[in-house]
């Protein structure tokens, strides 16, 4: 007997049975169902199989809006005036206000100089009008004398300028004339040793006490206007093209919380050569409670346009454009923005068919087909 006659018959049998097991297998995988016959129906456009996107539209309405242009700046002063002394003396009294930060009103005593000098000074000359007066006087009483003496004895003759004392009465009046003047001089310096100003201010800064002395042309402080106040701002030429003609255009400004109206003033002459920037000069209404130097949000108003959409900033595409969509499929629309505020733009109306797109469409282009819908 051998073993190898034994095992011949059973790898037969498990031979049989593998073929069997592969025909069982292709005739169940035969019989599966087709996945894709359960799957949805999906729109397809004529000319891909991909599927149509769905873009949301805006329908905005034509409307009239006025033009703003917001910016911001600071407090400024137009000009400081140097506080000069014009006549010299010792400082006597000085007022409160006469302190940095103080404010004064227009002809308020701020400094007053010890007058004793000015008062003498006055009087002096006040007596040589009064001399000059007394030569003049007596001038004309001797040529009247003189004339008519000369006329009895000449009838009928000239009288000469001599007899008349014409050159003694012109230096009579000429003397009185400068005797006038050194009285006025000394009635204005006795006037300028009290100090004040034509004009309501602030004090920057001031070194007059009591005590000190002032001399002539000698500087002891620095003010300014209240009237002299204004907001500067600076604005780029498409923005400064906005509003114009600027000057005297309204504006709204915001200055530590508190609004304040205003005005364009004047624009700066020359632009800024590094921003190409313009200086905008605004003066304020009610000024009295502004600190210069402080910082401030700016509202102008510009003209009124017609025929505007606003539209949200979603709306505006890649390169500046506005994709509509007209007969389904979309259009690359360039419209001029007029301006930008609370999240919308300010767009120069136009003709949008079925709709401006909002939001990105991957890949979209010009003659992309798109399903739309209108956004709430």
């Amino acid at each position: 007997m051998t073993v190898t006659k034994r095992k011949k018959p059973i790898i037969g049998v498990l031979q049989v049975l593998g073929v069997i097991v592969l025909m069982v297998l292709a005739f169940v995988y035969s019989r599966a169902p087709d996945q894709t016959d359960s799957a949805p129906p999906q729109n397809f456009s004529s000319d891909s199989s991909k599927p149509i996107p769905l873009v949301s539209v805006v329908k905005p309405s034509v409307s009239s809006e006025q033009l703003t242009v917001a910016s911001t700046g600071s407090v400024s002063v137009r000009s400081y005036v140097t506080l000069t002394s014009q006549v010299s003396g010792r400082v006597v009294a000085t007022s409160d206000s006469l302190r940095n930060g103080g404010k004064f009103s227009a002809g308020e005593t701020l400094v007053t100089l010890e007058q004793r000098d000015f008062t003498l000074a006055l009087a002096q000359v006040q007596a040589d009008v009064t001399s000059a007066q007394a030569s003049l006087q007596l001038s004309q009483a001797e040529a009247s004398v003189d004339i008519t003496s000369y006329q009895r004895l000449n009838p009928g003759k000239d009288v000469p300028p001599l007899i008349a004392k014409e050159p003694q009465i012109t230096r009579a009046k000429a003397q009185l004339q400068a005797a006038v003047a050194r009285r006025d001089i000394a009635q204005v310096n006795l006037e300028r040793s009290v100090y004040s100003l034509p004009f309501s201010g602030r004090v920057v800064e001031s070194s007059a006490d009591e005590g000190q002395i002032l001399n002539a042309g000698q500087s002891f402080g620095r003010v300014y206007a209240l009237d002299a106040i204004e907001i500067v701002i600076s604005l780029a030429p498409q923005e400064l093209a906005k509003i114009t003609p600027a000057k005297n255009r309204t504006a709204m400004i915001t200055v530590d919380g508190v609004t304040f109206e205003g005005r364009i003033d004047r624009i700066a002459a020359e632009r800024n050569s590094r921003t190409q920037f313009s200086q905008v000069f605004l003066t304020v209404t009610d000024n009295q409670s502004l600190t210069p130097g402080t910082f401030a949000s700016v509202s102008l108003s510009g003209p009124v346009i017609d025929s505007t959409f606003r539209l949200p900033e979603s709306a505006l595409q890649v390169g500046q454009a506005f994709w509509i969509v007209k007969n389904g499929v979309i259009e690359s629309i360039s419209a001029t923005i007029l301006g930008r505020s609370n999240g919308q733009y300010l767009v120069e109306a136009f003709e949008y068919a079925d709709g401006i797109v909002t939001g990105t469409v991957p890949g979209a282009r010009d003659g992309m087909a798109v399903r739309s819908v209108e956004a709430n």
